[in-house]
C-alpha cells in the first residue's frame, strides 16, 4: 500500500486497524494510541504503532459481531476466517509487510504465522460462494 503523505499513512493505518478489529471505535483508538507511542511518527512508524495496538485489541471472537458494513463485499468475506488467519492475511498479503514483521507485531512465531496465513488462503476461495457459513473450529 502506498504511504507516502501522512493524510494517506493514517488512512491506510484506519483501514488497515479496521481489518484487524472489525469495529470502527477499536480501529480509531488503535490509531489514536499509535500516533501517541509512535517514536517515529513517519508513514510506516505510524502503520505499525497502529497495528500494533490493533493486535493488541483483538478481543473479538469469530461469532462476534463486527462493524464491517462500510468494507466492500470482498473484505467482509475476510470475517469469515479466525481472526488470527485473518490478521496475518491483511498483514502480508493486503499491506504487504515482511513475514517476519507480521509474526512479531501478531505475538507468533514464524512457523505459527506461515501456518495462518496458509489457512487463510487455503480456505478464502472457498469463501466465495453466496451461501458461504463462517468457518467453525
Amino acid at each position: 500500500m502506498a504511504m507516502d503523505t501522512m493524510p494517506s499513512a493514517l488512512d491506510v493505518a484506519f483501514r488497515t486497524a479496521l481489518l484487524l478489529t472489525g469495529d470502527t471505535r477499536a480501529a480509531e483508538a488503535a490509531v489514536m494510541h499509535g500516533i501517541g507511542v509512535c517514536e517515529d511518527l513517519s508513514p510506516g512508524g505510524l502503520l505499525i504503532a497502529a497495528v500494533r495496538s490493533a493486535a493488541r485489541r483483538r478481543t473479538k471472537s469469530s461469532d462476534g459481531h463486527y462493524e464491517i458494513e462500510c468494507l466492500r463485499p470482498e473484505l467482509r468475506r475476510l470475517f469469515m476466517l479466525q481472526p488470527l488467519p485473518r490478521h496475518c492475511f491483511v498483514l502480508r498479503v493486503l499491506v504487504g509487510l515482511s513475514p517476519e514483521i507480521c509474526a512479531e507485531l501478531l505475538e507468533v512465531s514464524d512457523t505459527e504465522f506461515e501456518n495462518a496465513v496458509y489457512r487463510a488462503l487455503t480456505q478464502l476461495p472457498l469463501l466465495c460462494s453466496p451461501r458461504a457459513q463462517p468457518i467453525r473450529y
